[in-house]
């Protein structure tokens, strides 16, 4: 059976189609998936220019096209999107389901392997991946996750992949990089007014193997080794950068590691009644900016602030208490509620933004559910401050980074 789902779009006036391939993450497959993905987005055999390519879909009242790799856990998925209006909308005979979907599969299944534009690519790769590293806060987390990895160096580097690759890749790597695509796992979602006509006309599109293979992955996180260290790096800037994570077993079950997660985040650095932000911010007076977030696929609970540089230390040891007053069950409950309001509210917000709905489609698809944005509201309102408490006592500190 082919890997298709199309919903009835009941709310929007644009529809969104994505064809989602999964490949194993490792520093040169996403190298090589962000080459093939810029020049895609530039110009493709059908549409041979970067202004042609553009105006092709400007003409189509305006349709929005993305081509890029984006890695979860252990996988990289390369998107390809289109959110386009409704035809329904538009009293345009010529501007139809067919029309849009011609010009999207062009992109998708026939690129363009010229050598200006791999060069092309090249550059403007390495533009974005300049002005990235200019942020200091970038670096950080990119140095937070090379040391994370030091002993598994295939996760290194999970943004834009393998520097040497970037600059050197050939024409026919990226050929046969593609080629490789063709066979991969991938699934084709959306939603649309009329998800049966779209639906016929996708499907015959997908003729690769990939959309016949089995999509869902058994387990997407990539497990926290426990081997703490600390690292203080000399960078030359006005303020500090504080990265402190903890870990987490991979193994801990799916509900307490994701909500446990997403309400320690909440409860530590979610708004300014949040405990982080009271001891670190206002107390100390030395965070410009504080966050806690859970990556659950990389088995990590992750503590961030750029910090006066006089005083790291203070905000350090004000950071792990704050995280060891959860663990030995002092839980303000109060700061608790807001933080189950504010997680319900975002689910909330998620129902009208067509990019999440498609999010969560895709993040179904690689796990084998159907986990609707209700059910994750329910699974906040249900969850309790002994769960809190037993997730944070789950957790083992495993490395503090700073840039100084």
């Amino acid at each position: 059976m082919t890997n298709i789902r199309i919903d009835h779009n009941l709310k929007f006036k644009t529809a969104t189609l994505g064809c989602f391939l999964r490949l194993p993450l490792d520093k040169k497959t996403l190298a090589l998936a962000n080459i093939l993905a810029c020049m895609q987005s530039n110009a493709t055999k059908e549409f041979p220019g970067i202004n042609l390519q553009a105006k092709t879909f400007s003409n189509l009242y305006n349709t929005s096209l993305q081509v890029f790799p984006e890695v979860f856990g252990n996988q990289i998925v390369v998107f390809y999107t289109i959110n386009f209006v409704e035809p329904r909308e538009i009293l345009d005979p010529d501007y139809n389901y067919k029309v849009i979907m011609d010009a999207f599969f062009k992109v998708v299944k026939e690129p363009l392997f010229d050598g200006q534009l791999l060069e092309l690519a090249k550059r403007q790769l390495e533009q974005e991946r300049k002005q990235y590293y200019e942020l200091p806060a970038n670096v950080s987390l990119s140095g937070f996750f090379n040391t994370w990895y030091r002993n598994m160096p295939s996760y290194q580097d999970s943004v834009f992949g393998d520097e040497k690759t970037l600059k050197n890749a050939s024409l026919e790597e990226i050929k046969s990089f593609f080629n490789t695509l063709k066979n991969a796992p991938a699934f084709c979602l959306g939603q649309a007014q009329d998800p049966d006509s779209l639906t016929d006309l996708v499907q015959t599109q997908l003729d690769w193997p990939g959309y016949f293979d089995d999509f869902v992955v058994s387990t997407l996180s990539l497990p926290a080794e426990e081997n703490p260290i600390e690292r203080e790096i000399q960078f030359k800037s006005e303020q500090g950068q504080l990265l402190i994570g903890y870990g987490y077993d991979q193994s801990l079950p799916i509900y307490l590691k994701q909500f446990g997660g997403l309400f320690l985040g909440e409860y530590l650095a979610g708004d300014e009644s949040s405990k982080l932000f009271t001891e670190v911010r206002k107390k100390l007076g030395a965070a410009y900016a504080i966050d806690a977030t859970n990556y659950l696929n990389n088995s990590l609970f992750l503590i961030s602030t750029g910090i006066s540089k006089d005083k790291i230390a203070a905000a350090s040891k004000a950071i792990k208490m704050g995280v060891k007053a959860v663990q030995d069950g002092k839980v303000d409950k109060s700061i608790f509620s807001k933080a189950k309001s504010a997680l319900k509210r975002n689910y909330q917000i998620s129902t009208d933004r067509q990019d999440l709905i498609l999010i969560q489609m895709l993040a179904n698809a690689l796990r084998g559910r159907d986990y609707t944005f209700a059910q994750r509201i329910a699974d906040v309102d249900r969850f309790k401050i002994d769960k809190l408490i037993e997730f944070s006592q789950k957790l083992y500190f495993n490395e503090s980074y700073c840039l100084k």
